[in-house]
């Protein structure tokens, strides 16, 4: 089978930028032999690898990335590492308890996996354990707080309201009136910490970049063709989300969007003074598809806004430049006090829904096994069901495993161009009625 979209990430990453350079990549070449093979090195890929290579040290691993770890769509997110996430399909944040409790369950030990090799490595990424703030703007973004609210009451979850005076003290930012915090959301350099991952992975594990899959072949072994390798393994492990569609499965339930990130120079020492609030804090919006904020303790902004529809994967160009101007504006309406305060980058980053929230989990046939479709919350899903599908693969049996087996798959999507139709007039519509929370 040929690959015929291949990941294309540019070069205005602003998380990877502000990095020191990346050494030369390490890219696969001649023939290759391996046990396992995995494609994609992000949370998910990462993950896996590294259960599987504590599981099975006797094992040969062979991870694979298009591109450079750090510039691929893990490296690109707003870096929450969120407990209990929202959910952009829904009208408010929470979905079924039942289901929330696990999902809760299985995202704190997604975090605790991050956090045992984040300690155990000392990987820095700026990782702080400093909660999130769902913050409202408006009385239709404290209504959707009380609802939220509500279903973390059900779910026992520490939460605690926060008034504009408070949010004032905190951000600097006189923007907000309302504001619900809750302290399980840890805050990360993601393209730092995707790096520290790739580089502290067993010896098992071999990580090739620049290396994008062009053909696959399944059968006893797996074959699969790059530019200038070809890599043979027993077992093909597929952690590329959205682009998994392209190895032939689920192509038609997986919904590819790009969500857009801005990020600004370093405040100067009297903007610093003239903001104030405190060095490092994250605020996710009221409404789904409202703006996320973290200042960040360099004194650089983030803006976090807009999601478009990407049937060719990859974030396009002229979405960028649209995405741009609406930070611009994001910006302004929250920091008035800072005209001068510019963006140094705008990035896309693909990320991959299904209609009914479900991912992609487990064996999908013989010796191919799948952890994708992440449906935007990549660092913690990503992670742990990585892990997960490792301990899968090898045999391991845990209760965190059972509640990924009894996981449902991603529905189907209507054909196109009707998929594309419908799509960007639901994401027009729930932009408009986000309003004033952009």
């Amino acid at each position: 089978m040929k690959i015929d979209r291949l990941p294309r990430m540019d070069g205005n990453n602003g998380w990877l930028n502000i990095l020191s350079p990346l050494p030369p990549p390490i890219s696969a070449s001649g023939e290759i032999q391996s046990d396992f093979a995995i494609v994609g090195a992000g949370f998910a890929g990462l993950a896996t690898a590294r259960r599987l290579g504590e599981l099975l040290p006797d094992c040969s691993i062979i991870l694979l990335d298009a591109g450079r770890v750090g510039n691929n769509a893990a490296g690109r997110s707003s870096g929450f590492a969120i407990d209990q996430a929202h959910n952009i399909r829904a009208k408010d944040f929470a979905g079924v308890i039942d289901a929330e409790r696990e999902q809760l369950s299985l995202n704190r030990a997604g975090q605790q996996y991050l956090r045992e090799a984040v300690r155990s490595h000392r990987i820095p990424c700026d990782w702080d354990e400093a909660g999130k703030i769902h913050a409202a703007a408006t009385d239709r973004g404290t209504s959707k707080l009380k609802a939220y609210a509500k279903a973390l009451g059900l779910l026992d979850a520490e939460h605690d309201w926060l008034d504009a005076d408070r949010l004032k003290e905190i951000t600097g930012s006189e923007f907000y009136t309302s504001g619900l915090y809750t302290p399980g959301t840890i805050l990360v350099q993601p393209a730092a910490l995707v790096r520290g991952l790739a580089s502290t992975l067993p010896d098992n594990v071999r990580l090739f970049e620049d290396s994008p899959v062009t053909a696959m072949e399944v059968g006893a072994p797996h074959r699969l063709t790059m530019p200038k390798a070809i890599v043979k393994a027993r077992t093909l492990i597929l952690a590329n989300n959205g682009f998994a569609g392209q190895f032939g499965y689920y192509r038609k339930e997986l919904l590819p969007i790009a969500t857009w990130g801005s990020l600004t120079r370093p405040l100067t020492g009297d903007e610093a003074r003239m903001l104030g609030g405190r060095n490092s804090w994250g605020v996710v919006p009221a409404d789904p598809f409202g703006t996320s904020v973290r200042r960040m303790r360099d004194g650089r902004i983030l803006i976090r806004n807009i999601y478009s529809y990407s049937p060719g994967l990859n974030p396009a160009e002229r979405d960028r430049t649209w995405a741009r101007a609406r930070h611009e504006t994001s910006l302004r309406n929250r920091f008035p006090m800072l005209p001068d305060l510019n963006f140094d980058y705008t990035w896309g980053g693909p990320l991959c829904l299904s209609r009914n929230g479900e991912p992609v989990f487990g064996e999908l046939e013989a010796d191919v096994f799948g952890a994708f479709c992440l449906n935007g919350v990549g660092i913690v899903r990503g992670t742990i069901y990585g892990k997960l599908l490792a301990e899968l693969v090898a045999g391991v049996s845990t209760p965190l495993l059972d509640i990924m087996l009894k996981a449902g798959r991603p529905s189907g999507a209507p054909p196109q161009p009707f998929l594309g139709w419908g799509v960007r007039l639901n994401f027009a519509r729930r932009r408009h009625d986000a309003g004033l929370e952009m």
